[in-house]
């Protein structure tokens, strides 16, 4: 093992929004690590990302969201912050009778979007929700939303959550799945874990984005009219995940080390990558490390 490569000791503001929420170059209503990502490596690296979250998480999502109704007898999904829609076309793939509409505000990630490679029943629109009005074949066509890791990175998610409200009829259901830095445990101490960990908290905190929106949602989608209905904290582990584990903490640690190298330097993403495959040896020790997941059913009363 190598020695501990220490990251930058870098202050930042309290409030995530400072300095940044009135950012007028801030078209999308983002922030941080999901904020202007235009550059072609970074989105060659974001894109493996979602390719990898929606392999490794996906299925379990799917499950969790079959139990709690998702799908069941609905006109219309809403997907605003689509991405790239790989997720998007997984999930229209998933539930193969319902349309599911992406909404996405980054032309660039939308212009990855393969047209060839998803469902018929899915498609992408350019808006940004809560400041654009709807897409027209989108309105009175849905009466489901998810919103799959979108809330963290915007700098208002109230406004995002009451467009959606509007958008749903009475009765209609919001789903919500993010994360919670505060579930991210390991015992005992694993090396590259707690860099790549340390990393995703330093770069989410500096560029704005909320890495503790996990244990918000109920108050914010209360807040905004919705019932909460269900709210659960799953604890995905590297016991379960097996190799797929380091490789999702390897490939954020690309994006974190692409979105902010002044936080994540190069010496410290090799070493996270050194050390979980020097942890994929013969003799590894064993470690039990969590990646928290959040999973919200709300209904419009």
């Amino acid at each position: 093992m190598s020695d501990y490569l220490s990251l930058p000791d870098l202050s930042f503001p309290a409030d995530r929004t400072a300095g940044i929420a009135d950012d007028k170059d801030n078209p999308w209503l983002t922030l941080g690590i999901m904020d202007r990502i235009e550059d072609p490596v970074l989105l060659r690296e974001w894109g493996k990302m979602l390719d990898l979250q929606t392999r490794v998480l996906g299925p379990g999502e799917v499950d969790w969201l079959r139990q709690k109704g998702f799908a069941r007898d609905s006109v219309g999904i809403l997907e605003p912050g689509s991405g790239d829609g790989h997720y998007g076309s997984y999930l229209a793939r998933c539930f193969g009778n319902t349309p599911v509409h992406g909404l996405e505000a980054n032309e660039a990630l939308v212009r990855r979007f393969d047209q060839g490679f998803a469902p018929s029943n899915y498609n992408i629109s350019i808006c940004t929700v809560g400041s654009d009005d709807l897409p027209e074949q989108v309105q009175n066509s849905v009466d489901q939303c998810l919103l799959r890791f979108v809330l963290q990175h915007v700098s208002d998610p109230g406004s995002l959550v009451r467009a959606v409200y509007d958008a749903l009829p009475s009765g209609g259901k919001l789903y919500a799945i993010e994360e919670d830095h505060s579930f991210f445990t390991t015992e005992p101490y694993w090396l590259p874990y707690a860099l790549a960990t340390d990393a995703w908290s330093r770069v989410y905190e500096h560029g704005g984005s909320d890495a503790f929106i996990g244990r918000k949602l109920p108050s914010l989608l209360s807040e905004c009219g919705f019932e909460v209905t269900d709210y659960d904290i799953i604890l995905r582990n590297n016991v379960e995940m097996g190799d797929d584990f380091p490789k999702l903490f390897s490939q954020a640690a690309r994006v974190l080390h692409h979105t902010a190298p002044d936080i994540l330097p190069l010496a410290v993403l090799k070493n996270i990558d050194q050390e979980f495959t020097a942890d994929r040896g013969e003799h590894r020790r064993m470690y039990v490390a969590t990646y928290p997941q959040i999973l919200v059913c709300a209904t419009k009363p």
